[in-house]
Protein backbone atom coordinates (compact mmCIF):
# COMPACT_ATOMS: atom_id res chain seq x y z
CA UNK A 1 0.00 0.00 0.00
CA UNK A 2 1.11 3.55 -0.72
CA UNK A 3 -0.32 7.03 -0.44
CA UNK A 4 0.41 9.38 -3.32
CA UNK A 5 0.77 13.15 -2.93
CA UNK A 6 0.73 15.45 -5.93
CA UNK A 7 1.05 14.31 -9.50
CA UNK A 8 3.33 12.03 -11.46
CA UNK A 9 6.26 11.85 -11.90
CA UNK A 10 6.81 10.75 -8.30
CA UNK A 11 10.44 11.44 -7.46
CA UNK A 12 10.41 11.27 -3.65
CA UNK A 13 9.66 8.19 -1.54
CA UNK A 14 9.20 8.39 2.23
CA UNK A 15 9.88 5.36 4.44
CA UNK A 16 8.38 5.43 7.93
CA UNK A 17 9.93 4.27 11.17
CA UNK A 18 8.88 2.07 14.05
CA UNK A 19 9.14 -0.58 12.82
CA UNK A 20 5.37 -0.59 12.70
CA UNK A 21 4.58 3.15 12.90
CA UNK A 22 2.04 2.86 10.11
CA UNK A 23 1.12 6.17 8.46
CA UNK A 24 3.35 8.29 10.70
CA UNK A 25 4.73 10.30 7.75
CA UNK A 26 1.45 11.33 6.13
CA UNK A 27 1.68 14.96 7.25
CA UNK A 28 5.35 15.13 6.32
CA UNK A 29 4.52 13.74 2.87
CA UNK A 30 1.77 16.31 2.35
CA UNK A 31 3.92 19.26 3.44
CA UNK A 32 6.89 18.10 1.36
CA UNK A 33 4.75 17.80 -1.74
CA UNK A 34 3.28 21.27 -1.26
CA UNK A 35 6.66 22.89 -0.65
CA UNK A 36 8.59 21.07 -3.37
CA UNK A 37 5.83 20.66 -5.96
CA UNK A 38 7.30 17.20 -6.56
CA UNK A 39 5.22 14.03 -6.44
CA UNK A 40 5.70 12.10 -3.18
CA UNK A 41 5.10 8.43 -2.39
CA UNK A 42 4.40 7.52 1.22
CA UNK A 43 5.38 3.85 1.44
CA UNK A 44 3.39 1.86 3.99
CA UNK A 45 5.12 -1.18 5.49
CA UNK A 46 3.12 -4.37 6.01
CA UNK A 47 5.64 -7.23 6.13
CA UNK A 48 7.37 -8.94 9.05
CA UNK A 49 10.93 -9.48 7.84
CA UNK A 50 13.55 -7.13 6.42
CA UNK A 51 13.84 -9.13 3.20
CA UNK A 52 10.09 -8.90 2.65
CA UNK A 53 10.04 -5.18 3.50
CA UNK A 54 12.77 -4.55 0.91
CA UNK A 55 10.79 -6.40 -1.75
CA UNK A 56 7.61 -4.59 -0.75
CA UNK A 57 9.40 -1.25 -1.11
CA UNK A 58 10.72 -2.36 -4.50
CA UNK A 59 7.15 -2.96 -5.70
CA UNK A 60 5.99 0.36 -4.27
CA UNK A 61 8.72 2.27 -6.11
CA UNK A 62 8.60 0.23 -9.30
CA UNK A 63 4.82 0.57 -9.59
CA UNK A 64 4.70 4.33 -9.02
CA UNK A 65 8.01 5.88 -10.10
CA UNK A 66 9.54 6.07 -13.56
CA UNK A 67 12.99 7.42 -12.67
CA UNK A 68 15.52 7.24 -9.87
CA UNK A 69 14.09 8.59 -6.62
CA UNK A 70 15.21 10.40 -3.50
CA UNK A 71 14.62 7.81 -0.79
CA UNK A 72 13.96 9.46 2.59
CA UNK A 73 13.88 7.24 5.65
CA UNK A 74 12.89 8.32 9.15
CA UNK A 75 14.22 6.48 12.22
CA UNK A 76 14.05 2.72 11.48
CA UNK A 77 13.08 3.75 7.94
CA UNK A 78 16.58 5.21 7.50
CA UNK A 79 18.10 1.75 7.93
CA UNK A 80 15.53 0.15 5.64
CA UNK A 81 16.25 2.81 3.00
CA UNK A 82 19.99 2.12 3.21
CA UNK A 83 19.49 -1.64 2.93
CA UNK A 84 17.18 -1.10 -0.03
CA UNK A 85 19.71 1.13 -1.79
CA UNK A 86 22.27 -1.66 -1.60
CA UNK A 87 20.02 -4.20 -3.31
CA UNK A 88 18.40 -1.87 -5.85
CA UNK A 89 20.93 0.90 -6.61
CA UNK A 90 19.45 1.44 -10.05
CA UNK A 91 16.30 2.91 -8.46
CA UNK A 92 17.92 5.36 -6.06
CA UNK A 93 19.36 8.81 -6.73
CA UNK A 94 20.15 9.62 -3.09
CA UNK A 95 19.41 8.27 0.39
CA UNK A 96 18.39 10.79 3.06
CA UNK A 97 18.56 9.60 6.66
CA UNK A 98 16.44 11.44 9.23
CA UNK A 99 16.63 10.57 12.92
CA UNK A 100 18.79 7.58 12.04
CA UNK A 101 19.77 5.08 14.71
CA UNK A 102 23.44 4.43 15.56
CA UNK A 103 25.30 2.07 13.25
CA UNK A 104 27.42 0.54 15.99
CA UNK A 105 26.27 -1.08 19.25
CA UNK A 106 28.70 0.93 21.36
CA UNK A 107 26.48 4.01 20.95
CA UNK A 108 23.23 2.29 21.94
CA UNK A 109 23.56 2.87 25.69
CA UNK A 110 23.60 6.60 25.05
CA UNK A 111 20.11 6.41 23.54
CA UNK A 112 18.56 4.93 26.68
CA UNK A 113 20.50 7.29 28.94
CA UNK A 114 19.21 10.31 27.04
CA UNK A 115 15.65 9.02 27.12
CA UNK A 116 15.51 7.82 30.71
CA UNK A 117 16.69 11.21 31.96
CA UNK A 118 13.32 12.67 31.00
CA UNK A 119 11.05 9.75 31.97
CA UNK A 120 9.34 8.61 35.18
CA UNK A 121 10.12 5.18 36.64
CA UNK A 122 6.91 3.71 35.18
CA UNK A 123 7.61 5.17 31.76
CA UNK A 124 11.18 3.89 31.89
CA UNK A 125 9.96 0.37 32.71
CA UNK A 126 7.55 0.36 29.78
CA UNK A 127 10.20 1.70 27.45
CA UNK A 128 12.72 -0.91 28.60
CA UNK A 129 10.25 -3.65 27.66
CA UNK A 130 10.10 -2.11 24.19
CA UNK A 131 13.91 -2.13 23.96
CA UNK A 132 13.91 -5.79 25.04
CA UNK A 133 11.26 -6.67 22.41
CA UNK A 134 8.85 -7.70 25.17
CA UNK A 135 6.34 -4.89 24.77
CA UNK A 136 2.68 -5.84 25.01
CA UNK A 137 -0.07 -4.25 22.95
CA UNK A 138 -0.96 -2.20 26.03
CA UNK A 139 2.66 -1.03 26.29
CA UNK A 140 2.71 -0.13 22.60
CA UNK A 141 -0.35 2.09 23.07
CA UNK A 142 1.60 4.10 25.67
CA UNK A 143 4.86 4.29 23.71
CA UNK A 144 3.92 7.26 21.45
CA UNK A 145 3.21 9.42 24.52
CA UNK A 146 6.47 8.31 26.13
CA UNK A 147 8.49 8.96 22.98
CA UNK A 148 6.79 12.31 22.57
CA UNK A 149 8.22 13.24 25.96
CA UNK A 150 11.69 11.72 25.58
CA UNK A 151 12.52 12.23 21.91
CA UNK A 152 11.55 15.79 21.06
CA UNK A 153 12.56 19.37 21.81
CA UNK A 154 9.35 21.35 21.16
CA UNK A 155 6.67 19.91 18.92
CA UNK A 156 4.64 22.28 16.77
CA UNK A 157 1.46 20.19 16.61
CA UNK A 158 1.83 16.53 17.56
CA UNK A 159 -1.74 15.64 16.61
CA UNK A 160 -1.02 16.31 12.95
CA UNK A 161 1.66 13.60 12.88
CA UNK A 162 0.00 10.72 14.71
CA UNK A 163 0.47 7.28 13.17
CA UNK A 164 -2.64 5.58 11.85
CA UNK A 165 -1.63 2.38 13.64
CA UNK A 166 1.19 1.01 15.76
CA UNK A 167 1.89 -2.63 14.87
CA UNK A 168 3.60 -4.13 17.94
CA UNK A 169 4.15 -7.50 16.26
CA UNK A 170 5.95 -5.87 13.35
CA UNK A 171 8.02 -3.80 15.74
CA UNK A 172 9.17 -6.73 17.86
CA UNK A 173 9.93 -9.11 14.98
CA UNK A 174 11.59 -6.67 12.58
CA UNK A 175 13.51 -4.76 15.23
CA UNK A 176 15.02 -7.97 16.63
CA UNK A 177 16.30 -8.79 13.15
CA UNK A 178 17.55 -5.25 12.55
CA UNK A 179 19.37 -5.03 15.89
CA UNK A 180 21.11 -8.31 15.11
CA UNK A 181 22.37 -6.87 11.82
CA UNK A 182 23.92 -3.99 13.72
CA UNK A 183 25.47 -6.21 16.41
CA UNK A 184 27.03 -8.48 13.79
CA UNK A 185 28.42 -5.52 11.81
CA UNK A 186 26.28 -6.34 8.79
CA UNK A 187 24.43 -3.03 8.89
CA UNK A 188 27.61 -0.98 8.63
CA UNK A 189 28.90 -3.37 5.97
CA UNK A 190 25.75 -2.63 3.97
CA UNK A 191 26.40 1.13 4.21
CA UNK A 192 29.83 0.52 2.65
CA UNK A 193 28.09 -0.85 -0.43
CA UNK A 194 25.81 2.13 -1.05
CA UNK A 195 26.70 3.72 -4.39
CA UNK A 196 24.53 6.83 -4.26
CA UNK A 197 24.91 9.99 -2.18
CA UNK A 198 24.14 9.65 1.55
CA UNK A 199 22.71 12.60 3.48
CA UNK A 200 22.08 12.70 7.23
CA UNK A 201 19.74 15.19 8.92
CA UNK A 202 19.74 14.78 12.70
CA UNK A 203 18.32 16.78 15.59
CA UNK A 204 20.85 18.00 18.12
CA UNK A 205 18.81 16.56 21.02
CA UNK A 206 17.67 13.42 19.22
CA UNK A 207 18.24 10.50 21.63
CA UNK A 208 20.04 8.85 18.72
CA UNK A 209 23.44 10.60 18.85
CA UNK A 210 24.61 11.86 15.47
CA UNK A 211 28.10 10.65 16.36
CA UNK A 212 26.72 7.10 16.31
CA UNK A 213 26.28 7.50 12.56
CA UNK A 214 28.96 9.96 11.51
CA UNK A 215 31.90 8.35 13.35
CA UNK A 216 31.32 4.77 12.10
CA UNK A 217 30.84 6.12 8.56
CA UNK A 218 33.98 8.24 8.77
CA UNK A 219 36.03 5.38 10.22
CA UNK A 220 35.01 3.28 7.24
CA UNK A 221 35.68 6.05 4.69
CA UNK A 222 32.01 6.38 3.77
CA UNK A 223 31.08 9.88 2.65
CA UNK A 224 28.00 11.43 4.23
CA UNK A 225 26.71 14.98 3.92
CA UNK A 226 25.60 15.85 7.46
CA UNK A 227 23.29 18.48 8.94
CA UNK A 228 22.76 18.80 12.71
CA UNK A 229 19.71 20.89 13.60
CA UNK A 230 19.63 22.96 16.79
CA UNK A 231 16.58 22.89 19.09
CA UNK A 232 15.51 19.69 17.39
CA UNK A 233 14.72 16.15 18.44
CA UNK A 234 14.00 12.92 16.60
CA UNK A 235 11.48 14.23 14.05
CA UNK A 236 12.58 17.57 12.50
CA UNK A 237 9.40 17.87 10.43
CA UNK A 238 7.44 18.15 13.69
CA UNK A 239 9.72 20.55 15.56
CA UNK A 240 8.58 24.14 16.16
CA UNK A 241 12.03 25.74 16.06
CA UNK A 242 13.81 23.47 13.55
CA UNK A 243 11.10 22.72 11.01
CA UNK A 244 11.74 25.72 8.73
CA UNK A 245 15.48 25.05 8.52
CA UNK A 246 14.82 21.33 8.05
CA UNK A 247 12.65 21.90 5.00
CA UNK A 248 15.11 24.45 3.63
CA UNK A 249 17.92 21.90 3.76
CA UNK A 250 15.72 19.14 2.38
CA UNK A 251 14.50 21.21 -0.55
CA UNK A 252 18.05 22.25 -1.43
CA UNK A 253 18.98 18.59 -1.45
CA UNK A 254 16.17 17.17 -3.57
CA UNK A 255 15.50 19.95 -6.07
Amino acid sequence: MVRLYGKSPYKIVLVHGGPGAIGSLKRFALELNILSQIGVVEAIQSKYSIAELIEELYSQINDNCNNKVSLIGHSWGAWLSALFAVKYPELIKRVILIGCGPLDDKYVSEISARRFNSLSDEESTIFQRLVDNQASDEDIKKIPKILEKSDNYCLENKDLHKADKIDSQMHNIVWEEAAKLRTEGKLLKAFKQIKCKIILIQGEVDPHPASGITIPLSENYIECETYILKKCGHSPFMEKYAKENFYKILLQTIT
